[in-house]
């Protein structure tokens, strides 16, 4: 990941009032980044839904053999930057301010427009930056170039200081210090419970996804398995995971997106355990997995600066997680795969903070986990009828009888036993 929050002053050579307006407007109303040099002005924003990558040509190109020497140093620029931050899409537009140039610059390329400027009224007439854009048609870019390079400085100095800021993790994370104030307890708790006799049915008693129950309708344990561990090991694997990733996660979205995140990827993965898993799971490691998946949506929302732990933790430890499902049986790899998904929707529903948030994006989230959560209820019912619990259910009831809970051995005997 490159090492960001230094401020570095922006030199840039603009060559006019308009221009210096263009780039003023583009980095303080739509979040693009300066990336050239003294020579060349280049923007940025990867997380722009239409344009990525804008080059601002100023120089008078005379010839095609200059016009394809600017094409070829635009490719290059965005091969390197797909490359980077492994993105699949990547539209560039050039801002061509330079009336000279127009015979020549121009490219049939699906990502790359070539949009003419000469004075400041093209810019409001210009179709392709309406869409763009929508606010820019509504800008005077007539202000003078001094106030701008102060304004674009002062932009450039705030913006450093926010990712300094956010980099240093300053803000402390209650929401994941709570949730390890209650896995820990509760570890000890059960650790004075008889599980040698009765392991796999304490863990039922006290919230463990049961699926038969769960179909009878105790729909809170695909909540609660999140809170139950048994083997330390276990405990300080999740609790490790959930600290390192969660501080990052409550850093950047704020607590109270985090405990929604949490929540509902504990719901998703052990939903996804439900529907393709028939024995007792329990274990955070599906809150584990959803604040990973929360971490993916921030590395694709901000890839500039989170795509480094992209590439260098989350996909690894996703296919180490593969691995490992594929070795030990024992793994719950679906209740994982449901935890990181619910994990990502949740993230893209909600959005970061003081980012754009795109309808289209959010009502295509929303849809996908209704389909999921709606096709993994009914899968899970089926997978109830076809697998015998009969074993578990007699347990269960005999562990209430020696507990003389005869109101629980009632219930159970209606919910489970035909």
């Amino acid at each position: 990941m490159e090492k960001k929050g230094v401020m570095k002053e922006v030199r840039m050579d603009v060559q006019s009032e308009l221009a210096m307006n263009i780039i003023n407007y583009l980095i303080i109303e739509e979040n693009y980044i300066y990336v050239g040099n003294e020579r060349e002005v280049w923007l940025e924003n990867l997380s722009h839904p239409t344009v990525q990558l804008i080059y601002l040509n100023q120089r008078s190109i005379f010839n095609e053999e200059q016009s394809q020497q600017t094409f070829r140093q635009i490719e290059r620029v965005r091969s390197r930057i797909r490359r980077r931050y492994l993105m699949w899409k990547l539209n560039v537009v050039i801002l061509n301010l330079d009336h000279l140039s127009i015979p020549l610059l121009h490219s049939q390329s699906h990502y790359l427009k070539v949009i003419n400027i000469n004075q400041a009224h093209d810019v409001a007439k210009d179709a392709h930056l309406k869409k763009f854009y929508p606010k820019l048609s509504h800008i005077k870019l007539e202000r003078p170039m001094s106030e701008l390079i102060v304004e674009i400085q002062n932009a450039t100095k705030k913006k450093a200081l926010e990712i300094h800021n956010l980099l240093t993790f300053q803000k402390r994370p209650y929401v994941i210090f709570g949730l390890l104030c209650i896995l820990i307890p509760m570890f000890i708790f059960l650790s004075f419970k008889p599980i040698d006799n009765w392991g796999t049915i304490v863990a039922i008693v006290y919230g463990a996804k049961y699926n038969p129950l769960i179909l009878a309708g105790e729909y809170w344990r695909l909540i609660t398995p999140a809170f139950i561990h048994f083997d330390l090991l276990h405990l300080l694997l999740n609790v490790a995971f959930i600290y390192q990733f969660g501080k990052m996660t409550e850093q950047v979205f704020g607590w109270w997106k985090t405990l929604i995140i949490m929540m509902s990827s504990a719901f998703v993965g052990n939903l996804f355990s439900y529907a393709f898993v028939s024995n007792v799971s329990l274990g955070a490691s599906t809150i584990a997995y959803g604040l990973l998946g929360g971490l993916l949506f921030l590395g694709l929302e901000n890839r500039k600066m989170f795509m480094g732990l992209v590439k260098n933790m989350i996909l690894p430890i996703l296919l180490l997680s593969i691995f490992l499902t594929a070795i030990d049986p024992v793994v719950d790899g679906y209740g994982h795969l449901g935890g990181f998904l619910g994990g990502f929707l949740i993230a893209t529903i909600l959005g970061l903070p003081s980012y754009p948030h795109y309808l289209s994006r959010t009502f295509l989230a929303v849809a996908t986990l209704i389909v999921l959560i709606s096709g993994l209820f009914i899968r899970g019912a089926n997978l109830v009828e076809r697998t015998d619990y009969t074993s578990h259910n007699q347990d269960l009831i005999r562990y209430y009888l020696l507990e003389g809970n005869e109101e629980k051995v009632l219930y159970l005997i209606e919910a489970l036993v035909e």
